[in-house]
């Protein structure tokens, strides 16, 4: 091995040794799931969590044996790394702090809740060249890796993201709480600009819309056809894809893919027939999985699967859904006013 790539892996090897201090900023009911993953994983050093909530920084202190605070700055300094799970009107105030103190940053879906932040955010973690992972969590899941091995040319994607209500995400609509999964994943499966999008939606618990509905139209041709609810009487998470030839179904609720292809051609052949093939898909916790990716990135260097302009242009197709949502409402509105 020649001696500058020697020393190369044995600096990646040593740094990879040495544990990545993290903390937690953010204490809620998705900040619970990054301290059991952060505290299981052997390359992490997990340092502190920080929320206004003293009960709950308290609770995941006791548990994981780490330092409790309220206000994340003081995290600032003693650590290499920090998981931002905080409120989306906040993402970008917090993540921006931590970058501009070089800390390496993982801030949860959406990457901020406007495009221009999120772009500001972008620029600034290029310019310094630190590790931003936005957590679109569905790209790190079996499920999606298997469909991504298999869409080599997908024509036309329905994907349906539907839950009962929780009480928590009230604060953006379900464009940005949900539907923004399935923007990213259908941006990671489709090679090719968006060209237009239509959309409507409805409000039905809060003052945002609960439940929409997307058609979004590629430069390629492609189209996707996306649904969302918080408001449903059951849980499904499933993305159908249809391409040349072939048929696939996943269920991330599940986690199974299944095909169906065509074999043989009716203009040559004469004869065709429609093969069915459940996929095995391997078990995996995705974000644990998500975790570890950004952990690896901040030990090597390595760029993240789902890094800063990935999150902003998800959340620029999400707004383009919400700016045709309320353009469809103030047509409606004008209609019934005559």
């Amino acid at each position: 091995m020649p001696e500058r790539t020697q020393r190369t892996a044995v600096g990646i090897i040593s740094k990879l040794l040495a544990p990545i201090r993290v903390a937690l900023v953010g204490a809620g009911y998705f900040g619970r799931f990054h301290a059991k993953h952060l505290a299981a994983n052997p390359a992490v050093k997990f340092v502190g969590v920080a929320d206004i909530d003293e009960t709950r920084t308290q609770a995941i202190a006791q548990e994981y044996g780490i330092e409790a605070v309220a206000d994340y700055r003081a995290l600032i300094g003693l650590v290499d790394a920090a998981c931002v799970v905080v409120p989306t009107p906040i993402h970008f105030e917090v993540a921006r702090e931590f970058v501009e103190a070089g800390v390496h940053v993982l801030v949860e879906k959406p990457i901020t809740d406007s495009v221009e932040n999120a772009r500001i955010l972008a620029d600034l973690v290029e310019e310094r060249r630190q590790v931003l992972q936005v957590g679109h969590v569905e790209r790190f899941s079996p499920t999606f890796r298997v469909l991504a091995e298999r869409a080599t040319c997908p024509l036309y994607i329905e994907s349906y993201r539907i839950s009962p209500w929780k009480k928590r995400a009230g604060e953006v609509d379900v464009v940005l709480d949900l539907m923004i999964h399935d923007i990213d994943m259908i941006l990671g499966l489709v090679a090719s600009p968006v060209a237009t999008v239509h959309a409507i939606g409805a409000p039905i618990l809060n003052p945002t819309p609960d439940l929409a509905n997307a058609r979004i139209v590629f430069e390629s041709g492609c189209v996707a056809n996306v649904t969302a609810s918080r408001v449903s009487y059951k849980t499904e998470r499933r993305v159908r894809i249809f391409q040349p030839n072939s048929y696939l179904i996943g269920d991330f609720a599940n986690d199974g893919v299944d095909s169906y292809t065509v074999e043989g051609d009716l203009s040559t052949d004469g004869l065709a027939a429609i093969k069915y093939d459940s996929i095995e898909v391997p078990k995996g916790d995705s974000l644990a999985t998500e975790i570890a990716d950004f952990v690896e990135c901040v030990a090597t260097g390595r760029k993240p699967t789902v890094d800063g302009r990935d999150g902003c242009e998800a959340i620029r197709v999400a707004q383009m859904v919400t700016d045709s949502i309320s353009e469809h409402h103030r047509s409606a509105e004008a209609l019934l006013a005559r």
